[in-house]
C-alpha cells in the first residue's frame, strides 16, 4: 500500500475522529466525566492569575455560576455519592474537589491549564455551559491530534506494514472511553498529547538518529507533559531504557558518557516538577513503614475503565463484553510469543536492531505508567487510582502491541480481511458503547 494509497485513509481518519468527539462531547450532559467540573475550574482560572490562586472563600464570580450550573444539569443524579441540596450561601469547595486548596498549588501548572482553556478567550462572558462545550472542542482536537500521532509513530517502526500503521490509529480511534474522555475537560488529556508527541520524537530518533534539535524536543515535551500531570512520569523511565541502550552501544567511551549522565540526572531533578520530588520522597517513606498490599479491584477496573465504563466510571458493560476484550487482549499476546518464537534469529542477528530498539522503550513506557499506578495504590492500601484514563498517556504503545499481536496471528494473505475484522469489530463495540449504555443512561429519565 503507497503513501498515495494510505493518506487518503489517513485524512478519513482524523475526520472520523472529529466528527466522533464531537458527537460524545455532545451527548454526554455537562459535568459527567471523571473531576470534569474541578478540571473545568483550574482551566478557566488559568486566564486569570486572581482566579488562579483563588480559594472557595475568595472565589470569583462565576464559581457560583458553575454550582447553579451543576444542579441545573442534575450533576449528583449521576455520582455515587449522596445527592446534595443546593444553598445560595454554600461555597464551592461543598461540591466539588478545589485543587488549589487540596494540593496546596501543587496539581498541574498554570500554563498547561491555559492550554486547555485557552478558547474561552473566543467566549469570554457567555454562559458557563458554552464555555465548556467550547472547552471540550479543545480537547476534541486533541484526540484528533492522538490519532495523527499513533499513525506517524507505528509508520516510523513498520514503514511497509499497513495493517500496523492503519490498525494502531483505528484502535485507538474507536475505543469508546478513550473517545469519551478525550471530548471533556481533563489536563489528563493535554498530558496524553504531550507524552504522546515526546514518544514520537523518541523513536523518530532511534529510528533515524539522534540530533540535538531531537534531543532537545524530548526533554521539552516531556518535561511539559509531567508539568501537566502526574500520569506522564513514566517518560523518566522511557528516557532512561533510550539512555541505557546506547550507554551500551557507546559504551567504550564510558568515561564520556557516565559524567555526561550524571549531568543530565541532575538537571532532570532540578526542572522535575515539586509533586513529582515529593511523590518519589513519600512513596520511599511509605515502602519502608507499611505493609504492600494491591486489592485485586484495581487491576480489574483499569482494565474495564482503559476500554468502556462512561460517566464517573460508576456503570459498566455486561462482563460479556468485557470477557470478549480480555480474550482479545490474551490472543494479543499470544501472537507476540509466537512472533518472539518465529523471528528469534532474525532478532539475535541484528536485522531489526532499531525496530527492537523502539519497541523495547515502548515496552518499558507500558512497565513503568502500570507499575506507578499500581504500585501506589499497593503502598496506600487504597483503590482511588484505577481508573484506565491514567495510562492512557501509553495508549499508543499499549495499541502497537496488541496490534502487533493480532497481525501475528493472521496469515499474510488474509490480513486486508483482519484488518476489516477488526475495524469493525471495534466499531461494534464502540456503537454498543454509546448507543446501547451511555445514552440510554443519561437520558432514560427524560
Amino acid at each position: 500500500m503507497t503513501t498515495s494509497t494510505t493518506k487518503p485513509i489517513l485524512f478519513f481518519l482524523l475526520a472520523l475522529a472529529l466528527v466522533r468527539g464531537i458527537i460524545y462531547a455532545s451527548m454526554v450532559p455537562p459535568w459527567q466525566a471523571p473531576d470534569e467540573p474541578p478540571q473545568f475550574e483550574r482551566a478557566k482560572a488559568a486566564l486569570v492569575a486572581k482566579d488562579w490562586s483563588s480559594t472557595a472563600k475568595d472565589g470569583p464570580e462565576w464559581y457560583g455560576e458553575l454550582i447553579r450550573s451543576l444542579f441545573a444539569f442534575n450533576y449528583f443524579d449521576f455520582l455515587d455519592t449522596p445527592r446534595q441540596t443546593y444553598s445560595a450561601d454554600s461555597l464551592l469547595n461543598r461540591y466539588i474537589d478545589l485543587y488549589q486548596e487540596a494540593y496546596g498549588g501543587l496539581y498541574g501548572s498554570r500554563a498547561t491549564y491555559a492550554l486547555i482553556g485557552w478558547p474561552l478567550l473566543l467566549v469570554s462572558k457567555q454562559n458557563i455551559t458554552l464555555e465548556l462545550y467550547v472547552m471540550r472542542l479543545n480537547t476534541v482536537l486533541m484526540s484528533v491530534g492522538i490519532v495523527l500521532l499513533a499513525y506517524v509513530t507505528t509508520r516510523i517502526i513498520f514503514p511497509q506494514e499497513p495493517f500496523l500503521f492503519l490498525g494502531v490509529p483505528i484502535l485507538v480511534l474507536f475505543n469508546p472511553q478513550h473517545t469519551h474522555m478525550l471530548s471533556t475537560v481533563n489536563n489528563g488529556n493535554l498530558a496524553e498529547l504531550l507524552a504522546s508527541v515526546a514518544l514520537f520524537f523518541i523513536v523518530r530518533g532511534i529510528i533515524k538518529g539522534f540530533s540535538w534539535l531531537n534531543v532537545i524536543l524530548i526533554l521539552g515535551f516531556s518535561l511539559v507533559a509531567m508539568w501537566t500531570k502526574a500520569t506522564a512520569y513514566f517518560l523518566l523511565g522511557a528516557i532512561a531504557t533510550t539512555g541505557l541502550l546506547y550507554l551500551w552501544q557507546y559504551r567504550q567511551q564510558w568515561r564520556w558518557l557516565l559524567p555526561g549522565g550524571a549531568i543530565f540526572i541532575g538537571l532532570t531533578y532540578l526542572l522535575a516538577p515539586t509533586r513529582l520530588k515529593l511523590l518519589i520522597k513519600n512513596t520511599l517513606t511509605l515502602i519502608w513503614r507499611n505493609d504492600i498490599y494491591l486489592d485485586p479491584i484495581v487491576p480489574k477496573d483499569l482494565f474495564r475503565s482503559f476500554w468502556a465504563m462512561p460517566g464517573w466510571t460508576i456503570f459498566q458493560l455486561h462482563p460479556f463484553w468485557y470477557l470478549v476484550l480480555m480474550l482479545g487482549c490474551i490472543l494479543a499476546v499470544v501472537g507476540l510469543v509466537f512472533l518472539l518464537i518465529s523471528e528469534w534469529q532474525s532478532i539475535l542477528s541484528g536485522r531489526y536492531e532499531k525496530q527492537i530498539q523502539a519497541l523495547m522503550v515502548m515496552a518499558a513506557a507500558i512497565v513503568v505508567s502500570i507499575s506507578i499506578l499500581l504500585g501506589w495504590n499497593a503502598v496506600l492500601n487504597i483503590i482511588i487510582y484505577r481508573q484506565g484514563r491514567s495510562i492512557y498517556p501509553v495508549i499508543v504503545p499499549i495499541t502497537i502491541f496488541l496490534v502487533l499481536g493480532w497481525r501475528q496471528l493472521i496469515p499474510y494473505n488474509w490480513r486486508k480481511v483482519g484488518l476489516l475484522v477488526i475495524t469493525s469489530a471495534i466499531l461494534l463495540l464502540d456503537s454498543l458503547v454509546l448507543f446501547h449504555y451511555t445514552i440510554p443512561f443519561f437520558y432514560s429519565s427524560y
